[in-house]
């Protein structure tokens, strides 16, 4: 038989269980941390004993998938605790590399992809539109957009993150993915490279303790990029946000210095302002630096290098302001990569190493005084758009 199967010879094959066997089978399946290898393989078998059935399971496995259940398929640990189970995955991240299916409704995406039929690709389509599950949209929008094209189902995948990410759905019993559904819904975003939900993630940006979330700022750093600017220019001047989140905005608006008027003149302002700590100062630097926003090319061209020296000779400092001695060395550095002069980097490294620990140093003087001055402006600050 399976020299058949080989060859192409077979005809219709009646010897596997039935398929509504092998998803009863599948429903009761667990993973034990002792028994691991053998259960993997029972469940490789079980998946494949699906796809080589082909559309003849497509029918009962989107009627699995209508029933909204699903089974974790996460290894227990023997005679561990559903709460010690919950506390391993506490700090889990969303992912969408995994070595098995980590539940079954996501073995059936994959069964799906791999039967490659107009039909499952119709089931998998209804399952986009269907499931309230951040975590199944992301995963189904890139096994179709690896089977299909990079642009396939995009309307109905951004369709269905836009909708959750604004009224978001509680799903009962939900385990570790759906603890972070929304970082799953942001992916499809990026996935896609939509910039369509930016202003409504700008309303999402703050929350009421001032802190920034940053799952959308990760959004508006990789898929927003200038789009986004504006709002993180906004948010940063708004006074709204906690001081130690303020370097995380610095540092993604400081990418587009020598590019945009507003990244531009909020450099300036973050450089010479007394009330933006040191950390704040650096970070954005940092960024200034090292990326222009364009994740496609390492590095920043030289004319955006150029742009950026420019503003640098632009800023004046108070001979009182050690900021100044380092902007001095950040000047040279970046002249040095504009016309490959070679510096001593080890001695300017130093060198900055010392400014910076002089100026932490004055920095927590001042703030023990309290006299640095650790309010910012709270009246909130309209940027228009470039």
């Amino acid at each position: 038989l399976q020299a058949q199967l080989d060859d192409g010879a077979a005809g219709p094959i009646t010897s596997y269980l039935p398929v509504a066997d092998i998803l009863d089978e599948m429903f009761d399946f667990r993973i034990g941390s002792k028994s691991r290898r053998s259960d993997s393989r029972r469940l490789n078998f079980l998946m494949e004993s699906l796809i080589r059935q082909g559309d003849t399971a497509v029918p009962e496995i989107r009627r699995f998938l209508e029933k909204m259940e699903d089974v974790d398929y996460a290894i227990r640990r023997e005679g561990e605790k559903d709460e010690d189970y919950a506390k391993r995955y506490r700090n889990f991240r969303a992912t969408l590399s995994f070595s098995q299916p980590p539940t079954m409704r996501i073995a059936m995406v994959d069964v799906l992809a791999e039967i490659g039929t107009s039909a499952a690709e119709a089931a998998l389509a209804e399952l986009l539109k269907t499931t309230a599950r951040g975590f199944e949209i992301a995963y189904t929008a890139r096994a179709l957009r690896s089977w299909l094209g990079d642009d396939a189902y995009s309307k109905d995948a951004l369709a269905a993150a836009h909708e959750l990410l604004v009224e978001p759905v509680e799903v009962p019993g939900g385990n570790h993915f759906d603890r972070v559904s929304r970082n799953y819904l942001f992916m499809v975003l990026d996935m896609y490279n939509d910039q369509t939900f930016v202003q409504s993630a700008q309303s999402m940006f703050i929350n009421d303790d001032g802190r920034i979330d940053r799952t959308i700022l990760n959004y508006f750093d990789n898929t927003g990029r200038e789009q986004a600017l504006d709002a993180v220019v906004q948010a940063f001047r708004s006074g709204r946000v906690h001081e130690s989140d303020m370097d995380n905005l610095a540092s993604v608006a400081a990418k587009y210095v020598g590019k945009n008027p507003q990244a531009d003149q909020l450099f300036r302002e973050i450089l010479t302002g007394s009330q933006y700590n040191l950390e704040i100062k650096r970070d954005a630097i940092e960024s200034f630096t090292n990326s222009d926003g364009d994740r496609s090319t390492p590095g920043v061209p030289k004319d955006v290098l150029r742009a950026r020296l420019n503003l640098l000779n632009s800023i004046q400092f108070d001979e009182s302001d050690m900021m100044g001695k380092g902007v001095q060395l950040l000047s040279m550095q970046m002249e040095a990569k504009i016309t490959g002069e070679k510096l001593d980097e080890r001695k300017m490294m130093e060198s900055a190493r010392r400014l910076f620990g002089e100026m932490e140093k004055r920095e927590d003087i001042l703030s023990r005084r309290g006299n640095r001055e650790n309010t910012l402006n709270f009246q909130p600050t309209i940027v228009p758009a470039p």
